[in-house]
């Protein structure tokens, strides 16, 4: 048990299963009368956002949609989204896509109702961030990629592009109210970005068991679950993307970890991948492939008991051996897992140089400091510099 208090915040409800979508109406109707429905252009060229649409309008309620999601949600984008809300007078978002999409829509639920640009509102080291308020619009979720857990976390990444930075939107209030989770709808996502998700689930898991500062025994089930589950079924979804047990398998993997994630928050490795996802547009789960092998090469002697429980979980070593001999095969394991997934052939080194390196370093302890000072060990700025070099100047395997 850990030496200091904790405490536990379960304001979700979690809607779980294949075909599950379908019951979206009857949850929306109880939160609100017209929803803003936040989305990408692709689901609903696929027809995903006419059947959403179609599930509550069936249940009674209007919808106005905002399909302009992209990749890395910008704090302008999500003004944008904020005044559609408010001037169509919509009392509900939904956010539907993967966590660009929820993200976005958690920022809208702030946006519409408090005065002044949302950035005024992102968390970050070093922010005078001004207070989130009840007046915060109800959020439902509905995943269609099973890895940023978005859906159960009181966090919105959003990215400011005027600022060069990727930055936290954090408050209780932004827990969706309600998360859908229907493993049926990430089956058209393509497989490198099945596998990118994936391994950001997967960190998500990692980092909130490694996390010892905020770590609790509650988080600690949820991420060696999260650990767990990515590891024996991400490989099968990408050999057989028809495989609906392990889809649903990964699913709850990605739900498991933004649970542990809310409650004993990333860390190092995600520190790390916010400054170089805002400098170099890297998709997110692709920089932490990057990130989290060379994180562990760095912790595990530091925490090898922790490492030795992550390593049982994923199978990396025999029980028996010593926990040093575990904990550093998890981490050798981390690095194959990142090859066996197929996201070390995505990697190139165009662009990267040690200048940048130094950059991505006085960004992360400029506004991601506090995540680096809750990890063991506490890295400095010369050996997060290193792990920059390391993770990014290296060529793909």
């Amino acid at each position: 048990m850990p030496a200091v208090p904790f405490a536990l915040n379960w304001p979700a409800k979690i809607v779980f299963g294949a075909g599950c979508v379908a019951k979206l109406g009857g949850e929306a109707r109880l939160l609100g009368q017209h929803a803003l429905l936040v989305t990408t252009r692709d689901l609903s060229a696929l027809g995903l956002t006419a059947r959403v649409q179609a599930s509550l309008e069936s249940a009674g309620l209007r919808v106005t949609r905002f399909e302009e999601v992209q990749p890395d949600p910008s704090c302008v984008a999500v003004d944008e989204a904020g005044q559609l809300a408010r001037s169509s007078g919509c009392d509900l978002v939904l956010g539907l896509g993967g966590g660009s999409a929820i993200d976005l829509g958690k920022g809208v639920a702030v946006a519409a109702t408090h005065d002044g640009p949302i950035w005024d509102y992102v968390t970050y080291t070093g922010a005078n961030a001004k207070p989130v308020s009840a007046a915060t619009l109800p959020v439902l979720a509905i995943p269609t990629t099973a890895g940023t857990g978005s859906e159960v976390t009181q966090g919105a990444v959003l990215d400011n592009p005027a600022k060069g930075m990727k930055a936290a939107l954090l408050n209780p209030r932004l827990y969706p109210r309600v998360a859908v989770v229907d493993p049926e709808l990430t089956c058209t996502l393509p497989p490198k970005t099945t596998a990118m998700t994936g391994f950001d689930a997967l960190t998500h898991g990692i980092e909130s068991f490694l996390n010892v500062e905020r770590t609790n025994p509650a988080s600690e089930l949820f991420a060696l679950e999260a650990v767990r589950r990515v590891a024996r079924h991400l490989p099968r979804i990408l050999a057989d993307p028809q495989d609906a047990q392990a889809r649903a398998e990964l699913s709850w993997a990605a739900t498991c970890g933004g649970l542990c994630i809310a409650l004993s928050n990333a860390s190092v490795a995600h520190a790390m991948a916010l400054p170089l996802g805002a400098h170099r547009s890297i998709p997110h789960g692709l920089a932490l492939s990057r990130l989290q092998p060379v994180v562990l090469a760095h912790t595990w002697r530091t925490q090898p008991e922790r490492c030795a429980r992550l390593a049982q979980a994923v199978r990396a070593a025999q029980p028996r051996s010593s926990r040093a001999t575990q904990s550093e095969a998890f981490a050798n394991w981390t690095r194959r897992f990142v090859e066996e997934i197929g996201l070390a052939k995505l990697w190139t080194t165009e662009g990267m140089d040690d200048a940048l390196c130094a950059q991505l370093t006085r960004d992360v302890f400029a506004y991601m400091g506090r995540p680096v000072s809750q990890y063991r060990p506490v890295f400095s700025p010369e050996e997060v510099h290193q792990m920059f070099a390391e993770a990014l100047l290296a060529p793909a395997q």
